[in-house]
């Protein structure tokens, strides 16, 4: 007897997100704002892309902020 064959199955499922209404006009361009500003800091990272992939958030229109944690300008590390 194998202990694989007696543990129980993990039946955990992804979480799933009800389906976000339709952007107006200004929260796409805010949308839009957040992505643009999250590539100059930051390239095209696949980190907003596994949060949607995972089922935490919607997209962009769900970014509320972008900060780098380094601010080079400002001498500020």
């Amino acid at each position: 007897m194998r202990y694989q064959d007696q543990k129980p199955r993990c039946t955990t499922q992804a979480p799933v997100l009800r389906p976000a209404p339709p952007l107006t006009p200004a929260q796409r361009e805010r949308a839009a704002r957040m992505r643009d500003q999250w590539r100059q800091h930051f390239g095209d990272d696949d980190f907003i892309r596994q949060m949607v992939d995972a089922g935490l958030i919607h997209g962009w229109r769900d970014v509320i902020a972008v900060t780098p944690i380094e601010d080079p300008p400002n001498g500020r590390d």
